[in-house]
């Protein structure tokens, strides 16, 4: 979900043998978002993003970022976990890189400084227990925090996630075939599959209360080679599960140099998990809100515009305050629960309203 466009060689996707690790990939992820409602009536959004980063086969880093939002209160509970591996490979590799290219990026350099001391600065933390990647079928345990799958042929998993003030433990049901977002790579040297919906059901402990929740869930597998953020790219992602069981998965490739345009590219999942692919792709931001870890000015509403698909929106946030800090020289992200709300062009031809949920990504608006 980050870079500009780059050629790869034909290749493909393939389940089951692709729902495990790629040693020979220097970065890739497992993600999932829910959208939940509680027993007890209250409203909750969630994500979760497994990483694990390394240039050779092995060792590997592993992070993990989640968060939890209570949506009835406007409040969001990021985390951000790593190993010592990864701590020592952006200590000797990666940060040394980036900052032969930032010098002056006084950020880094006082977080290269950390690291190199064997410190972690707040609010990043050691994961407790280590982090493993096991397959057949696979299973990824950070810490407390974990992503399994019952059979790696589909896409139906377990996500267990806990803090200090709450444990969550959700069953995702895939209620579609998987789509294949990008098999090649061809955005940014990465493929990339989707179980764009599913039906969620599982428990929650949270303020000293236990209760069940139930929702619609979204998750995601990207893997590959590549290195957009030392060279400063970023991104906006859009994850969106439109009412009549259609998703638009939409995202804005941004350069370094801000001179260049960016590349835009919008999928259209249908019911039947067939995708559609437009790049005539129109993004308008229509509001800012100041992240409160950087204040960084994160675009948090839009009007998106998909003439190919005679799609309209606008997306807002569910609440602004959804800000995530992240190691590294992006120092944080915005990564939140949205709606959106607009017109589309039904299979019969006719232009009818629509609107659904979702999450949005906001990458790279807080470097120094």
């Amino acid at each position: 979900m980050g870079g500009t466009p780059m050629p790869r060689l034909p290749a493909s996707i393939s389940l089951p043998e692709d729902a495990s690790g790629h040693p020979f990939s220097n970065v890739e992820w497992w993600y999932a978002y829910a959208l939940l409602t509680g027993s007890r009536g209250r409203r909750y959004a969630v994500m979760a993003s497994f990483f694990r980063v390394g240039e050779l086969l092995l060792p590997k880093g592993h992070y993990a970022i989640h968060s939890f939002i209570d949506l009835d209160r406007g409040r969001s509970e990021p985390h951000s976990l790593l190993d010592r591996m990864l701590a020592y490979q952006m200590a000797t590799v990666y940060l040394p890189v980036y900052l032969t290219a930032n010098p002056l990026d006084g950020h880094t350099w006082g977080l290269y400084k950390q690291l190199l001391g064997a410190s972690v600065p707040a609010p990043h933390r050691l994961l407790p227990g280590g982090a493993s990647v096991a397959g057949k079928p696979t299973r990824i345990v950070y810490g407390e925090n974990s992503l399994s799958f019952e059979d790696d042929a589909s896409a139906r998993l377990r996500l267990e996630l806990a803090s200090e003030t709450a444990r969550l433990r959700l069953r995702f049901e895939p209620a579609k075939p998987v789509a294949l977002i990008d098999e090649v790579g061809k955005v940014n040297g990465l493929k990339y599959y989707s179980a764009t919906r599913n039906e969620v059901a599982g428990e929650l402990y949270r303020e000293g209360r236990f209760e069940t929740v139930r929702g619609e869930g979204w998750f995601d597998h990207q893997w590959g080679r590549h290195y957009g953020l030392l060279r400063g790219e970023g991104w906006d992602w859009f994850g969106l599960q439109l009412r009549g069981g259609r998703e638009l998965l939409i995202s804005r490739l941004r350069p370094a140099n801000p001179r260049e345009k960016p590349y835009s590219v919008a999928k259209l999942i249908r019911p039947d998990g067939s995708v559609a692919t437009t790049e005539r792709v129109t993004l308008r931001p229509e509001r800012v809100w100041s992240g409160e870890w950087t204040k960084a000015e994160y675009p948090v509403e839009w009007s998106i515009e998909l003439p190919e698909f005679a799609v309209s929106l606008r997306v807002s946030p569910l609440t602004n305050r959804q800000e995530m800090p992240i190691l590294g020289p992006l120092q944080a992200i915005w990564e939140g629960a949205c709606a959106a709300s607009g017109t589309a062009r039904t299979f019969a031809g006719k232009t009818e309203a629509v609107e659904g949920f979702g999450f949005m990504e906001l990458v790279g608006y807080a470097r120094a």
